[in-house]
């Protein structure tokens, strides 16, 4: 699978960074969901970190980072700023030259890049077109594939095959069950090709199987 070489914070800076945003939401926000958002973004770097290192020739530290600070816009309060956060992530970070973090942060709520505007309706339908015209000239390579998958796996402060996550993000959101069903359908197609880079079943890595 394609790799490309996009500049990357190191392991510091990374930390730095997903401290700032941290610090950043609790001082302006008073963020209640703090332990849910440290286990998740602290999971899915490990998660991805874990993948990474079955793959030949991937950077496991570059996997970690990508899931540590793909969720770097929720350094903002979506709904007060009126932006979704993938977009805000990507921009920040690209002003400070990391295109690699940046790449994931706009990249992971997108496996798919033919988007359909509908499947999205707690986001901004300006920001959701604004992300497709971005990405239509992207080829993704396998940290977005990575984090695409591991970002699917983690509801609340457990670890969860994404079937199950689907239908929770079904119930939270009241969707219809043929949109949870693409989200399933889209978990299974990323598992797919994760598990032939890995040629091992990705669940055993993370012990969920």
């Amino acid at each position: 699978m394609l790799i490309l070489s996009l500049k990357c914070p190191d392991m510091r800076e990374a930390m730095r960074l997903w401290w700032d945003g941290l610090r950043y939401r609790q001082e302006n926000d008073n963020f209640v969901y703090m332990d849910e958002y440290i286990f998740h973004t602290q999971g899915i770097a490990f998660a991805s970190r874990a993948i990474a290192a079955n793959i030949k020739e991937v950077n496991p530290e570059t996997a970690y980072i990508c899931g540590l600070l793909h969720d770097y816009g929720k350094k903002y309060n979506e709904k007060k700023i009126g932006h979704f956060h993938g977009l805000v992530g990507y921009q920040e970070l690209m002003s400070m030259g990391w295109e690699r973090p940046a790449r994931t942060c706009l990249s992971h709520t997108f496996p798919g890049k033919n988007i359909d505007v509908d499947d999205y309706p707690s986001y901004p339908k300006a920001d959701i077109l604004e992300a497709r015209e971005i990405l239509k000239n992207w080829e993704y390579d396998v940290y977005d594939r990575i984090v695409q998958f591991t970002d699917r796996l983690f509801e609340g402060l457990s670890m969860i095959p994404f079937e199950k996550r689907a239908q929770a993000i079904g119930q939270r959101y009241k969707l219809p069950q043929d949109l949870v069903q693409k989200l399933i359908n889209t978990g299974m197609g990323l598992k797919a090709e994760l598990d032939d880079l890995c040629h091992k079943d990705v669940y055993e890595i993370l012990g969920l199987k």
